[in-house]
Parts: structure tokens; sequence; C-alpha cells
């Protein structure tokens, strides 16, 4: 639900849009709390400023971030008060168009790189975390290891050959839905490697969709695509199921990662 604002252009050039968007959704708050009093109302506002913002304040625990997780919101902030996001339109992959690069297949047959899940969550969420700004703050960061803990939130993990963690991405699970929240390189293509990975093995335990929210270029690359919030908010409701892959993951032996034809299922696993 929302109201369709239809505002003079000086009124948008001069901020007054975001401004009395803002504060609508500030007033908004007031009376429909976030989480964990209240739950979200769809807002619809200007695509830029703020871009999908439907509430502003509350508490960030693992219950509520789980919470506004499964209503397609997310939380974005690097200080108090929390802004709650649902970003439009939405970037996502359908798992069985992930693009395997000329240099990605022969990068992972080298063996140049040891790949697991679940060894080092932590260490992942702080590496991705160690840029100029980040939304991965100390309240953030305790929140993903809780989930972490409860077997909500995973991790990959890329190691070169001398044992050092060089690339990763860490998320939480939705059922059939797989929600990556942040990746680092430290070396070219350890990003793309721990993808693949995952990717791979997603589609092999029967999940559909691998969802990065907002736009990154290196993301299209590996076949990536944004899609409308309406969209995205009717495939939230067909994958994110309560019965979820809890627990800690570990890299399947019989699945060959180097070999996986995306639109062929199945055709990662070793017979």
């Amino acid at each position: 639900m929302g109201i369709s604002y239809k505002l003079p252009g000086w009124v948008r050039r001069l901020g007054l849009f975001h401004k009395l968007g803002y504060a609508r959704v500030r007033l908004q708050c007031l009376f429909f709390p976030p989480p964990p009093r209240g739950g979200f109302l769809p807002v619809r506002f200007s695509p830029r400023k703020p871009h999908g913002l439907v509430a502003v304040g509350g508490k960030l625990t693992p219950e509520t971030l789980l919470f506004a997780y499964s209503k397609g919101v997310y939380p974005f902030y690097e200080e108090h008060p929390i802004e709650w996001l649902s970003c439009d339109p939405r970037m996502v992959l359908f798992l069985e168009k992930m693009r395997m690069g000329k240099g990605l297949r022969p990068l992972i047959q080298s063996g140049r790189y040891r790949v697991t899940f679940d060894t080092a969550f932590e260490d992942v969420v702080k590496a991705c975390s160690e840029r100029d700004w980040t939304w991965l703050n100390p309240e953030r960061i305790a929140v993903e290891l809780a989930l972490h803990e409860a077997g909500h939130a995973h991790s990959v993990e890329v190691w070169n050959q001398e044992g050092q963690l060089v690339g990763g991405i860490f998320g939480v699970d939705l059922g059939r839905m797989f929600l990556s929240e942040s990746a680092f390189s430290l070396e070219n293509n350890t990003m793309k490697v721990a993808c693949a990975y995952l990717n791979c093995h997603l589609q092999h335990w029967g999940y559909a969709i691998n969802d990065v929210q907002a736009f990154e270029e290196h993301f299209r690359r590996l076949g990536y695509e944004l899609i409308p919030r309406r969209r995205y908010i009717e495939l939230l409701r067909e994958v994110a199921t309560p019965e979820t892959r809890r627990g800690k993951w570990s890299v399947d032996e019989r699945l060959d990662v180097g070999k996986w034809i995306p639109a062929e299922p199945g055709s990662q696993l070793v017979s």
C-alpha cells in the first residue's frame, strides 16, 4: 500500500520529495513501528532518494532480521536509527542462468584454490567489513554470528595454496532462496570461485534463487539480473519457506563444480 505523489519538477529538484518521503516514513513508524514490535508497510518513493525506504528505527536481532528478509526488506545503516530498505528493482540469480566464464572453469579445475563451507564464518564476515564504509558494524556482525550459531547463516571460504583466506561469501538460508549478504576477494576472481561453488551446491540441493539485493556489475557478469520488486515479492512467497537446510554446511565432494552446466541441473553430480 502507498500513495503516489505527483509533485512539480522544481519540487523534486529542491529535494523536497525526498524530505517529504522520509518524513512520511518517520510518521508512519510512530504508529506502525518496525520490528520487533511491528511490521513493515510498503511505501512508494523516489527510486533514488531514499532508495526503497520502508521504515526507520526499531531493533536489530536475529529474529527481526529473518522477519525482514521474509518480507523482502533488509536493514542498511552504519549508526542508529536503522533504515529498512526494499529496493526496486532487485538483483537475483536464477541458478540455471549462472554464467561460468571461460576463465572461471580452468581456475576451478586448476586446484589453485581450496573451497570450504562454514569453517571460518566470522573471518569471512569480518573480511567483508574491512572497507572504507560498511554496514557491517559490530551490532550487525553479532547478529550474523548468532544466526550462524543457530544454523541459519552460512559462509563460503576460498583458501590459497599457502592456507590463507583470500575470498568468500556469506548469507542467510530462506528455504529455496539464499540471500547473499556480502562477498570479498583478496586475489583475482576468488569471489567468483566462491559464487560458483555456492550456486552449484544450491542448485544440487533444490534451491531456485540467489538474491544479492542491489545491483553490482561483477554479479551481472555472472548472470545475476534485475527484476521488479513486485515480481521479487511474488517469488519470495513461493520459495521462502520455514523448512531450511539448517545446520553446518559442507562441500559435497561428489560435485564437480568445474564441469557444472547450470542450464542442466544434475550435471555437477559425478556418477
